[in-house]
């Protein structure tokens, strides 16, 4: 036999002496993960939130919309509702007895949120790991800071920042200097101004159905120095006062009691007329 041959036989019997081991080694086992919860977001109709020294925040799911029931009335913001549920389907490699609780910072927590039925309190971080402690269910976990910091300090972080709700479509708005209405189908503007086609009439209406403040807060009794009549497509009549022009547009629905803040390009838009000509309700 050739050296060639003895060598390449050397070889194979390296090889299948490596796939051996590699066959007979015991699989590294894979980490232990418990999850904090058995309830699905889906199931959840109901939140409270509850800090130390601040009003207690309360949710209320109606259909597949989310409403803020305390400590005011208002339409919620569904990515920030997600956003809370999802401690839900956290895991956690660390199940620790719920005992001196003091250690973890939960004596007591800084923040409590009950999701249905079930609590979940948030602690302290640990130095080491950068996770939070969570106590649920006669336990105490850790996981990843985004679940706490998804815990809003004011309810008006969760308030949806759309001026217009879902199915909110409107088809008068009145100024004191100009009114836009639908009538047999087309956008009349009255009294008439520059050219204007019914694509600009419906792109203007539009921006106005779709717009979206910057913050939205409770109504701080500011006197109002305008006034918009709004009709909506089912028949409804909002009002809508205006706080402030400047730097920015503070709209007040009356009907929520709620002032929507807008950035300052986004207010003149809504408030010059569909021609583009500077105007004041």
């Amino acid at each position: 036999m050739t050296k060639a041959a003895v060598l390449n036989l050397a070889l194979l019997a390296a090889v299948a002496a490596l796939a051996a081991l590699a066959y007979l080694k015991p699989a590294r086992e894979t980490p232990v993960e418990y999850a904090l919860s058995m309830q699905k977001p889906a199931e959840v109709a109901a939140v409270r939130i509850e800090r130390r020294d601040a009003p207690a925040i309360a949710l209320e799911k109606s259909g597949e919309a989310w409403l803020i029931t305390a400590p005011f009335r208002a339409r919620a913001d569904g990515f920030a509702v997600r956003r809370l549920l999802t401690v839900l389907e956290a895991r956690s490699r660390e199940r620790l007895p719920a005992a001196e609780l003091g250690r973890f910072d939960l004596d007591p927590p800084a923040v409590r949120l009950t999701l249905g039925g079930q609590s979940f309190s948030f602690g302290g971080i640990n130095p080491l790991t950068h996770e939070q402690y969570v106590a649920t269910q006669d336990a105490v976990y850790m996981v990843p800071p985004r679940h706490g910091a998804a815990v809003p300090a004011q309810a008006a972080a969760l308030a949806s920042r759309q001026l217009f709700g879902p199915g909110e479509a409107p088809v008068a708005l009145r100024f004191r200097e100009f009114a836009l209405t639908k009538g047999g189908g087309k956008w009349v503007l009255a009294p008439p101004g520059a050219e204007a086609s019914q694509d600009d009439f419906n792109r203007w209406v539009d921006e106005w159905r779709l717009a979206t403040a910057l913050s939205v807060q409770p109504y701080a009794r500011q006197p109002p120095a305008g006034e918009i009549a709004v009709e909506l497509k089912d028949g409804r009549k909002l009002a809508l006062a205006i706080l402030a022009r400047e730097p920015g547009l503070v709209l007040l629905r009356r009907d929520e009691n709620l002032q929507y803040h807008f950035a300052p390009e986004t207010g003149k838009r809504l408030l010059a007329p569909p021609a583009g000509t500077p105007g004041k309700p």
